[in-house]
């Protein structure tokens, strides 16, 4: 049976994705990619961020669809090609990075808010004094 990741994409590059099969690696991207949310809302979201991507117009047989998704996440489907696994490993690295730079903005906005602040309140103090 396939391990369980409860970390990012990062966790594929320590070297303990011997243990995984081709799909589980693929199923564990598909949820790095769709945020974890809702399954159905998870597909759609992971599936429009490959298409976006990796358009494949050239190439229909091997655009990204909700049912490729879906049938390695319910075993329909045991073939993981290589340039799928590559397009979405690249795919959970980018937007894995992308998280991570929202996360550093985020906390350093909040850090400039509570300084302005601070200073509001030290400058309405001063005024009253």
């Amino acid at each position: 049976m396939a391990e369980k990741f409860s970390g990012d994409s990062e966790t594929l590059k320590q070297g303990n994705a011997k243990q995984m099969s081709d799909v589980a690696t693929a199923n564990f991207l598909v949820e790095q990619i769709g945020a974890k949310r809702h399954i159905g809302a998870m597909f759609r979201s992971a599936c429009k961020e490959l298409r976006e991507r990796f358009p494949h117009r050239e190439d229909p047989e091997n655009q990204w669809t909700e049912q490729r998704l879906k049938a390695w996440r319910y075993n329909e489907n045991r073939n993981v090609k290589h340039f799928q696994m590559c397009e979405l490993f690249e795919t959970a690295e980018a937007l894995r990075a992308a998280r991570n730079e929202h996360a550093e903005y985020i906390a350093k906005t909040a850090r400039l808010r509570s300084m302005a602040q601070l200073r509001a309140q030290t400058r309405s103090g001063d005024a009253s004094a």
